[in-house]
């Protein structure tokens, strides 16, 4: 579970715990992500570099520091969000306006501390996330402009790809070369869909993601580690060149987007499926009993034979979802998932 930080507080609140561990235990949360529940409060390499208004004394792990995006908070009619600046290089015409950016660098941070950090979830299956070979690169250059470049400036499109892939590429590597050992899964978050198709054509998918994706997939089996890419939306023209490129997890499998059950039917042999319970819908708008009994349904379907790993059909759960409804869920599957 990935939750805003309003939601984990609700949360802790309504559970009577105090730390993330002792949340994720009494949800019955098998997996502990490396950013923390809220992905900015989590266990991370320590920063080491140049004095960087970006990166607090307890940075834990925010992705937006190293783009140097500053994050706000935003009250809105569905409750508290995180909003981010407008890209900042947007407006870039030439490669060599890009160059003057502040890039990060994997220099700035000590991982010698990792392994020892990271006995404590010890007994969960250990998460390591926050990289993406896509979908960042729209927080510089702006979604609508790099998909712009990618039909007619190629060079540039693949220059921002090239910076993100590279820098997470040698970040994560460290990460692993320190504490390999303790890791489980290595994620790549990557939206290649809208809600009811591609965001991209599988075209423009093998021109310029395929071959980034597998970078980062070979660089987790290099390690013993199972590689989960998430992607929210209708993905499922793209699922069967996932598999071919070595992604052992996809995430969230979108019910708004996708029926989980089909998918599950169609590709359940060949790849585990992580998400399947509507955070869109029935978590947020469902009642209790709603929420248990789509809860069944998709364990019913999806569980069978191995393979499946329940979670909201969204990672993050946000600010107006009930907590009735999210502790409903977990201890559903709880109750109703050993076989």
């Amino acid at each position: 579970m990935n939750a805003t930080k309003w939601m984990v507080k609700k949360l802790k609140n309504t559970l009577r715990v105090q730390s993330d561990k002792d949340l994720l235990e009494a949800l019955h949360i098998d997996v502990y992500d490396m950013r923390g529940i809220d992905l900015h409060t989590g266990t991370v390499p320590g920063y080491t570099g140049p004095e960087n208004e970006f990166f607090p004394e307890n940075w834990g792990g925010n992705i937006f520091s190293f783009w140097r995006i500053r994050e706000f908070e935003n009250k809105t009619t569905a409750g508290w969000t995180l909003d981010m600046e407008p890209p900042p290089l947007s407006s870039a015409t030439e490669i060599n306006e890009c160059e003057k950016f502040k890039w990060p660098s994997c220099d700035w941070f000590d991982f010698t501390a990792l392994s020892k950090q990271l006995e404590e979830w010890s007994d969960f299956s250990i998460l390591s996330t926050g990289g993406s070979v896509f979908q960042h690169p729209t927080f510089l250059r702006g979604l609508d402009t790099l998909m712009i470049d990618m039909v007619s400036n190629p060079g540039m499109a693949n220059y921002f790809m090239d910076k993100f892939t590279d820098f997470y590429h040698e970040y994560y590597r460290r990460i692993f070369q320190a504490a390999g050992e303790k890791i489980d899964i290595f994620a790549l978050a990557d939206d290649f869909g809208m809600q009811n198709n591609l965001l991209i054509s599988p075209q423009m998918f093998d021109e310029y993601i395929a071959p980034r994706l597998k970078k980062m997939i070979d660089l987790a089996h290099d390690y013993n580690i199972y590689f989960l890419l998430h992607s929210c939306g209708n993905i499922k023209a793209l699922i069967p060149r996932f598999i071919e490129l070595g992604v052992d997890i996809l995430d969230p499998v979108q019910p708004e987007s996708m029926d989980p059950v089909e998918i599950k039917k169609e590709f359940g042999n060949h790849i585990c499926l992580r998400g399947g319970i509507s955070a869109q819908n029935i978590l947020t708008y469902g009642s209790v009993q709603d929420v248990k009994d789509e809860t069944k349904r998709i364990i019913d379907n999806l569980a069978p034979g191995g393979g499946y790993i329940l979670s909201p059909g969204h990672p993050v759960l946000q600010d107006e979802v009930p907590v009735e409804n999210i502790i409903t869920m977990y201890e559903t599957a709880y109750e109703y998932g050993f076989y």
